[in-house]
């Protein structure tokens, strides 16, 4: 189950979510409400995705 972000028109609440999109062979897009104000009014965010990189490497001794 992906992970959204939603900002709330009503409030300005940001949220997340963890949304089940496919159930079977059927999509389902589930109301997703605001949990200050309780509003169906929400927008669906563009997030940032989390991405790893190689450890660094360790500065060379005896520089300088």
């Amino acid at each position: 189950m992906p992970l959204y972000e939603y900002r709330c028109q009503c409030c300005g609440e940001r949220f997340e979510r963890l949304v089940r999109t496919v159930t079977g062979d059927r999509a389902i897009q589930p109301a997703v409400v605001c949990p200050r104000c309780r509003s169906e009014q929400v927008e669906r965010l563009l997030s940032a995705f989390a991405r790893t990189s190689p450890a660094c490497a360790p500065a060379p001794s005896g520089a300088g």
